[in-house]
């Protein structure tokens, strides 16, 4: 998949300028679909652990806070496409947060990049064209691959890398 096009950075940016209007509402449909598609990831979370529906999902405040955790990451990584090194710069305490103290395997990350297609897949419909899918894909891909080299102990071969 390699190097991001412009024409793949131009999609990210207009369909992201939509998505993160509604960014609470938009975190917390990821966190509950994560959790919903795969309940293993529950166990990361002690808050959410004693938690046993979707409803229950609904109306827990955590739930939402940590969507919105997830998007204001994502929208500075949107923000930062053209520099790689502040990419690096804002995957690095994520990932170092993820790995060593709440103990996340780094596969996780892969699932919620996949959840967080399917959920613009779902709630957008036709309006996320294949275009815009495949240039969401290569972005969860360049980041999945520099937190599974930083997991790996090998970040540093990756701060030079491809946005």
């Amino acid at each position: 998949m390699g190097i991001l096009t412009q024409d793949d950075k131009q999609n990210i940016r207009d369909f992201w300028a939509k998505v993160f209007e509604n960014a609470e509402d938009n975190g917390k449909a990821i966190i509950i679909r994560l959790f919903i598609d795969h309940p293993e990831t529950m166990k990361y979370f002690k808050h959410f652990k004693n938690v046993s529906s979707r409803m229950e999902l609904e109306k827990n405040a955590r739930v939402k806070v940590h969507g919105r955790r997830v998007m204001n990451a994502l929208n500075q990584i949107v923000e930062s496409m053209d520099d790689w090194g502040a990419v690096v710069g804002i995957l690095t305490p994520l990932a170092e947060k993820h790995k060593e103290v709440h103990k996340v395997g780094v596969l996780n990350f892969k699932l919620l990049f996949e959840t967080i297609i399917n959920v613009y897949k779902d709630a957008l419909g036709a309006s996320f064209t294949a275009s815009i899918c495949e240039s969401w894909r290569k972005v969860f891909k360049l980041l999945f691959d520099f937190l599974e080299a930083f997991y790996t102990n090998t970040s540093e071969s990756c701060k030079t890398g491809p946005l």
